[in-house]
């Protein structure tokens, strides 16, 4: 059975994209310094024992994770201000690069995953199912911001999965 803190982080990474990410015009995500973001992200989550999320906090999260621990971020050459530019974009083009096919199963999947958790009952989950079709809108236009960004990612998708606990 997975764990609910991480089911929460889902319904986070669901609820930011439907209500609050915009990705910034900051200068543009490379491979290379997708790169950097990725592997921080898998240190810091190896370190911190925290599943890596999308939300409007998240990358401000990650820097104070990171000023308390092994302070990659700053070694790498972001400040707090490029650190959440690259985030947001790097978290942009992964939702990006994933097939829509592929992220409407993931989202049955969570729903599916959430109602064993959470030990709903038939109707609540089928109800939790619609809340993220609901907001099959808003995914979509994260995914068009994000499509500037998506071929920088291209090769980083499978470790952003494994550290967002997705399938």
């Amino acid at each position: 059975m997975p764990r609910v803190g991480n089911l929460l982080a889902g319904i986070a990474l669901v609820a930011a994209l439907a209500f609050a990410f915009v990705p910034t015009g900051a200068a543009a995500l490379d491979m290379r310094k997708a790169g950097t973001v990725v592997t921080i992200l898998e240190r810091l989550s190896v370190e911190s024992g925290k599943t890596v999320y999308f939300d409007e906090e998240a990358a401000a999260e990650w820097f104070e994770i990171d000023e308390e621990a092994s302070r990659l971020i700053p070694a790498s050459g972001f400040t707090r201000t490029s650190w959440k530019d690259a985030f947001d974009q790097t978290m942009a083009g992964f939702i990006a690069a994933i097939p829509p096919v592929e992220l409407e199963t993931m989202i049955d999947e969570f729903a599916t995953r959430l109602g064993e958790a959470a030990k709903m009952t038939t109707a609540q989950k089928q109800a939790a199912r619609e809340m993220l079709r609901a907001h099959a809108q808003a995914l979509d236009n994260v995914r068009k911001r994000g499509e500037q960004y998506r071929d920088a990612m291209l090769p980083y998708v499978a470790r952003m999965k494994k550290l967002s606990n997705a399938k």
